[in-house]
C-alpha cells in the first residue's frame, strides 16, 4: 500500500507547524510514506575505497511528530546497474537524542534539566554501506522502508563509482564550505510548536544576506519567495549542473570546508547552554556560570537545522558524494556540568562530533583520535580531511585535542601520496584559513604553523579553505617557517577564461583558496574597501582590490592579520592575495590526466551562484613524476 507525499502532505506539514512552504514543497517530492514515515535528506558519502563503496543515508523523517519513533519499520536500500536494481543491503537505524538545556529565565539563576525546560529531540537516520561495487560503474539505488503493510520508496536515483587509474577520463568535482541553514528565532510560543525549534522556520530554507538594494535580494518575511532565490539552495543548484568541458560528466563529488548547516550558530566550540527558543533568552554574564574565557560565550544548538539542511543539499547529495571537514560551528558540545543529561553527552562525545557519526558517512581511515579526519584517492587525485578545530588559535575550544596525531598522520599521509607514481594532484581542504586577507578572521596562526610546513615539504597543490564568507586566491606560496610568513613564487593572474592563470606546484608551491561563500553573511576585506561584485582580473587598482599586496598596520590594526596563540593579532604587509570577490561562490576543479611523463592538468573555475565563472587558474604537471621533484 503506497502514499505519495504530495500536495496534500505539503499542507499537512503546513497545518501542523513543520515550517515553510519550501521545506514542505522539498519534502513533497521525497517519496512515499509508510506508517507516516518518508526518507528525505538522502546524501551519499565515498566510502574508504570509492571505486567500490558508497555509503548511502538519510533522515526517516515523520510527517505527524517530529519526536515519533519509528518502531516495527525496516529499512533497505535496492540498487543495481539499471532501474530494476537487483540487489538488496539492510540499512542501519541510527538515533540521536537531543537533550537542551534552557536558561529558567531566573537572573543569576541556575541551569535548569527539568522537563519543561529542555528542549526534546530525537531524530532517527538510516544509513547502508554498498560495497564490492564495480569500479567506474553507474548505479541506480532507492530506499525502500516497510511499516506494516506500507510500504515507502524513495525516487531512483543514481551515483558512479571512481574508475580503476588503468581507466581515467577527464572528470570534475567540486568544493566550498560555510553552507548554513538557520530558522528563525523562537517567537515565544511552547517548545512544541516554537518556530526555532522546527525543521524550517518563516525565513524559507536559508538566511538571505543581501542588501535590499541589491537585484538579487528578496524579503525574507514573504511567503511566495522561491527557495532557489536563496544563496545556498542557488549553489546547490549551481553545482548540479557543473560538467566536465571535455565529456560532459557531471562534478563526481563535492567537497565541503567546514560549518555545514549552523544548527550551532555560535561557533564557539565551547559546551552547549540553550538554544535560543521558547522558554528563555540566550544566556548572558548576569545569568548563567561565566563561559570559558575568550571563548565569546556559550554555544547554542537547534538540531532540526539538519533536517532543513540535509533536504536543501539533497538535490545534489542525492546522487553526487558529499564530502565534509569538520568547522567550529560543527563542534556540537554538550556538558554535564551545564546539566545536559547523560544520554545527549554520550550521544555526542567529548568532542561533539558523535551527531555527524550519527548523521553522517565519513571514511575512517585517519587517526583515531579525529573522526572528521580522513583521505581518499580519486582517479590521479588525493585528497585530504583535516580538521582546523585542532589546530586553531583563533578558536580555542579545541586546541590539540588530538595531542599531535592528527599532524603526524598528515605528515604520513603526504609523504605516501607524493611517493605514489599513480598520485598527480594532492587537495586538502579544511575550515579555518591558513593566509586569507579578510578582516574578519584573516589568518590563523596556528592553522599556519601546522599546515604550511608539511604543504611546502610534500608539494600539496591546492589547499581549500573556508570560514571567512568571501572568494580568495593566493598566488602560490614560499613559505617561511622561521616567521611562519609566506611570500609569492609567482604572479598567477587571471585575465580572463581564455587567458587563465597557469601555476606548476612542483616548482612554484601551494596555491590556499578560500572559498568560504556557500551561503554565510558576507564578510568584507583587511584592506582596502571593495564592493560587492569587484573581480577585475588581473587589475592591480587598490580599490577594486586584485593583485597582490595588502598593507597592513600593527599600530594601526588594519590590513590582514594572524591570530595568535596568546589571543593578540599580529598584522602582517602581503604579496600573495592575487584574486578577490566578495559574492556567493564555488569552485569547480577539472582534471584532465595524462600518460605517465605526459603533462596532466587541473583547472579551477571559480563559478558565482548566478553561474557565471570570474576566476581561472590552470595547475599543470607532468604525470607520474611529482615524488621526484622538489620546492628547493
Amino acid at each position: 500500500m503506497l502514499a505519495s507525499v504530495g500536495a496534500a502532505g505539503a499542507v499537512f506539514l503546513l497545518g501542523n507547524g513543520y515550517g515553510s512552504r519550501a521545506f514542505a514543497d522539498q519534502l513533497s517530492s521525497t517519496g512515499t510514506v509508510a506508517g507516516g514515515f518518508v526518507v528525505n535528506g538522502r546524501h551519499l558519502a565515498f566510502g574508504t575505497d570509492p571505486r567500490r563503496q558508497m555509503a548511502v543515508a538519510g533522515q526517516l523523517f515523520n510527517l505527524n511528530k517530529y519526536n515519533a519513533v519509528p518502531s516495527g519499520i525496516t529499512v533497505s536500500v535496492q540498487y543495481g546497474t539499471d532501474p530494476s536494481y537487483g540487489s538488496l543491503a539492510a540499512a542501519e537505524l541510527r538515533e540521536l537524542v537531543t537533550h537542551v538545556p534552557v536558561w529558567n529565565g531566573v537572573p543569576k539563576g541556575p541551569v535548569t534539566a527539568s522537563t519543561t525546560d529542555l528542549l526534546n529531540a530525537t531524530q532517527f537516520y538510516v544509513h547502508a554501506l554498498l560495497d564490492c561495487l564495480e569500479p567506474g560503474q553507474t548505479y541506480h539505488y532507492r530506499f525502500v522502508y516497510s511499516a506494516g503493510q506500507q510500504t515507502g520508496f524513495t525516487p531512483d536515483a543514481t551515483f558512479a563509482t571512481a574508475p580503476d587509474r588503468a581507466h581515467l577520463r577527464p572528470f570534475t568535482f567540486t568544493a566550498y564550505g560555510d553552507q548554513g541553514i538557520t530558522g528563525a528565532p523562537g517567537t515565544g510560543l511552547t517548545l512544541d510548536n516554537a518556530e526555532s525549534l522546527q525543521p524550517e522556520s518563516s525565513s524559507h530554507v536559508t538566511d538571505d544576506y543581501y542588501d535590499p538594494t541589491d537585484p538579487d535580494y528578496y524579503d525574507p518575511t514573504s511567503k511566495t519567495a522561491p527557495a532557489d532565490i536563496s544563496p545556498v539552495a542557488a549553489l546547490v543548484s549551481q553545482i548540479t549542473k557543473v560538467r566536465n568541458p571535455l565529456n560532459g560528466t557531471p562534478t563526481r563529488f563535492n567537497l565541503l570546508a567546514g560549518d555545514m548547516c549552523y544548527a550551532n550558530p555560535s561557533g564557539n566550540a565551547v559546551a552547549i547552554i540553550n538554544p535560543d527558543g521558547a522558554g528563555g533568552t540566550q544566556p548572558g554574564d548576569d545569568n548563567t556560570p561565566p563561559p570559558p574565557a575568550h571563548s565569546g560565550g556559550w554555544d547554542d544548538f537547534d538540531p532540526y537545522v539538519w533536517t532543513s539542511y540535509l533536504s536543501t543539499i539533497e538535490p545534489s547529495s542525492a546522487s553526487t558524494p558529499w564530502m565534509f571537514a569538520t568547522g567550529n560551528h560543527d563542534v556540537e558540545l554538550f556538558s554535564a556540568a551545564l546539566d545536559a543529561d547523560a544520554t545527549t553527552t554520550g550521544y555526542y562525545g567529548s568532542i561533539g562530533y558523535g551527531g555527524h557519526a550519527q548523521r553522517l558517512d565519513l571514511p575512517q581511515n585517519g587517526p583515531g583520535k579525529c573522526p572528521s579526519v580522513y583521505s581518499f584517492t580519486y582517479g590521479n587525485v588525493a585528497v585530504v580531511s583535516v580538521d582546523a578545530n585542532d589546530l586553531s588559535y583563533e578558536i580555542q575550544g579545541l586546541l590539540g585535542y588530538s595531542q599531535g596525531s592528527q599532524a603526524a598522520w598528515l605528515k604520513q599521509k603526504l609523504a605516501e601520496f607524493r611517493r605514489d607514481a599513480a598520485i598527480d594532484f594532492i587537495i586538502v581542504f579544511y575550515h579555518h584559513c591558513a593566509f586569507s586577507t579578510c578582516s574578519s578572521h584573516s589568518s590563523d596562526g596556528g592553522v599556519r604553523a601546522a599546515l604550511a610546513p608539511l604543504f611546502a615539504q610534500h608539494q600539496v597543490d591546492l589547499a581549500v579553505q573556508g570560514h571567512n564568507h568571501l572568494y580568495e586566491r593566493t598566488n602560490p606560496i614560499r613559505y617561511d617557517a622561521a616567521s611562519n610568513f609566506g611570500s609569492s613564487s609567482v604572479q598567477a593572474v587571471s585575465v580572463s577564461p581564455r587567458d587563465a592563470a597557469v601555476v606548476h606546484p612542483a616548482t612554484d608551491g601551494t596555491t590556499y583558496v578560500v572559498v568560504g561563500s556557500g551561503g554565510r553573511p558576507r564578510y568584507t576585506w583587511g584592506g582596502p574597501v571593495e564592493s560587492d561584485r569587484n573581480f577585475i582580473a588581473g587589475v592591480n587598482t587598490g580599490a577594486t582590490g586584485n593583485g597582490s599586496t595588502v598593507p597592513g598596520d600593527q599600530k594601526a590594526e588594519t590590513g590582514p592579520y594572524v591570530s595568535q596563540l596568546n589571543f593578540t593579532d599580529d598584522y602582517e604587509t602581503i604579496d600573495w592575495s592575487q584574486a578577490r570577490y566578495r559574492d556567493y561562490a564555488f569552485i569547480a576543479l577539472d582534471v584532465v590526466p595524462a600518460p605517465a611523463g605526459g603533462i596532466t592538468t587541473m583547472t579551477l573555475r571559480a563559478i558565482n551562484q548566478q553561474g557565471v565563472e570570474f576566476d581561472r587558474v590552470v595547475f599543470s604537471r607532468k604525470a607520474g613524476e611529482g615524488s621526484r621533484l622538489t620546492l628547493g
